[in-house]
């Protein structure tokens, strides 16, 4: 028999978490057709001695939406060996969207995404109105990678409602209205239904984004559609995830799971260790309960990379910070050098979390390198001076072109991480790929996972790793077809240097257009990336093959 793709002599990680082997992986008409001992002739053969022969990673939390449409190669996620994402998260997505309503959903997505405004523009189409006919429109869509899609309640709430949508409860008409178009939704595909309650997710105008204005019943009939349809996936962002899961949401939580008798998901939170622990301990409970509840959880060290005029607009809606930013550098830096700005922009600078863990990454001026490295609160206390007016004169030195790095919870035993990571309410994922590039790129946890927690710290067996990274996923999401390597799954395939992988150094990219930079990382030890018996990264090089699939639920 002559297959058209053969990898020969690698070491099988099937994703099941069954102990490695040593065999052949074989693929035809990108199905596998045989996984061991395989003989027969291959049209390719990639010679895989020495790697690891694993399923292509899943990525069940990113923002690749608008992405789609001017990016085929999905980067930097295929670096990574990511073969399928999960879009439509936090409740944004690109439909329904009204035609006399596109501007809205545009600053939606720019706003809290942070993809400049003119990329949207000039690249996203919106040439649709409801979800079964952008479901069509992304068949169209010439794409590297797999690609399932999530149906958001903030737009079709914004659908429903119209202005109102920002303003009120939903009447019980309104509510049936969004169920049904949810349903409508699930019956073209869609893999479930995600929501935003989080007071730091804003639409184009700064305000909150219209599921946060969702009561109960409203939230609750959605996730009870998801378990009507027989689909898996109910996402949400509680309001209190950022100060520690608070009484009232996990109540919520758990009686969603309750009623719809699906998985609530929820993804990665800032808090304290205490706060994460004892939100670890309520889900494990639930499950034992019989009510699944589940968090989506960060591998990474949570970094943010920001300017003092640029930051995540996650972090805050304040208007004296949003006027700020809407300065030029110029007038920023005639703006920061007056004691009046300067005690406005403090009481914005003062809720942004972690501030307190900020590092001077990158300067322009010369004299200012001694300060590379080192925390703004320890230089602050060896000056006697509040660290945000620290980071204002050195901003104000720097002409406005100082980096500095956030670097999320680093007073935080990493044994805390190890107990949120081993935890059966866990699964790894929270690239937020494709959003939030100017400052963060998250696309990096796989190879990250596999380095850091898999080969230096043996948290995880790299057969555990593995299945942490597809299988696990892949039955989270309900995607059956995907996420181990057995004969008739999809030919989606990484291969690995388990001793080398790792993510490369921070790099700066431009958007379409040249008007903004974004932000990446590529990967180290990942030769092979196939996507439906296709390589769409072959000896480490890109080869521009666009094999990925709209996979309908």
């Amino acid at each position: 028999m002559t297959y058209d793709l053969l990898i020969k002599g690698g070491t099988i990680v099937d994703g099941t978490g069954k102990p490695r082997y040593k065999g052949n992986v074989a693929i035809t008409d990108g199905r596998i057709a045989a996984v061991g001992d395989v003989d027969g002739d291959a049209t390719r053969v990639i010679d895989a001695d020495g790697q690891i022969v694993a399923p292509g990673f899943i990525d069940c939390h990113t923002h690749y939406d608008a992405q789609m449409f001017w990016d085929s190669t999905i980067d930097p996620a295929t670096w990574h060996g990511i073969t399928s994402i999960v879009i439509g998260n936090c409740g944004f997505a690109l439909a329904p969207v009204r035609p006399d309503d596109k501007d809205y959903a545009v600053g939606l997505f720019s706003a809290t995404e942070e993809v400049p405004r003119d990329v949207l523009e000039q690249t996203v189409p919106l040439n649709w109105e409801t979800f079964p006919q952008y479901m069509d429109r992304l068949e169209k869509v010439d794409c590297g990678v797999n690609v399932l899609a999530l149906f958001g309640h903030a737009v079709v709430r914004r659908y429903v409602m119209g202005e109102d949508s920002i303003k009120r409860a939903a009447t019980s008409p309104e509510i049936a209205e969004m169920v049904r178009l949810a349903e409508e939704a699930m019956d073209v595909g869609a893999w479930g239904v995600t929501t935003s309650f989080s007071p730091h997710h804003i639409d184009g105008s700064g305000g909150h984004v219209p599921s946060y204005f969702a009561a109960y019943d409203e939230t609750e009939a959605l996730a009870m559609a998801v378990g009507r349809k027989g689909k898996r996936s109910f996402a949400l962002n509680p309001a209190s995830k950022r100060e520690g899961i608070s009484p009232e949401d996990k109540a919520m939580m758990s009686n969603l799971a309750k009623a719809s008798g699906i998985t609530i998901s929820w993804n990665d939170f800032g808090a304290s260790a205490v706060d994460w622990l004892a939100t670890i301990e309520f889900m494990e409970e639930e499950i034992r309960q019989g009510r699944d509840v589940r968090v989506v959880a960060r591998c990474q060290p949570a970094e943010s990379r920001f300017t003092a005029g640029q930051i995540s607009p996650l972090y805050s809606g304040d208007a004296d910070w949003r006027a700020f930013c809407g300065l030029d550098r110029d007038a920023q830096i005639e703006a920061i050098s007056q004691p009046a700005w300067r005690e406005r922009l403090a009481k914005y600078w003062r809720n942004v979390p972690y501030l307190n863990v900020a590092i001077v990454e990158k300067v322009a001026n010369p004299e200012l390198k001694p300060l590379l490295g080192r925390y703004l609160t320890d230089i602050a206390a060896e000056r006697g001076i509040d660290p945000i007016e620290l980071m204002f004169d050195i901003a104000l030195q720097d002409g406005m072109g100082t980096i500095f790095l956030l670097r999320g919870r680093p007073k935080d035993d990493e044994s805390v991480a190890e107990r949120i990571l081993k935890s059966p309410s866990t699964l790894i994922g929270v690239s937020d790929g494709g959003a939030h590039l100017q400052t963060f790129a998250g696309a990096d946890f796989p190879t990250y996972f596999l380095q850091h927690w898999v080969r230096e710290k043996g948290t995880f067996t790299l057969e555990e790793g593995v299945a942490a990274l597809t299988s696990e996923v892949a039955e989270f999401m309900g995607l059956t077809d995907r996420g181990v390597l057995e004969v008739g799954k999809a030919g989606d395939v990484v291969i690995f240097d388990a001793d080398t992988v790792q993510p490369e150094a921070l790099e700066t990219e431009q958007f379409p257009g040249g008007t903004a930079i974004r932000l990446a990382k590529r990967a180290r030890g990942v030769p092979y990336v196939i996507v439906n018996g296709k390589p769409i990264i072959d000896g480490g090089k890109r080869t521009g093959a666009v094999p990925g699939r709209l996979l309908r639920a």
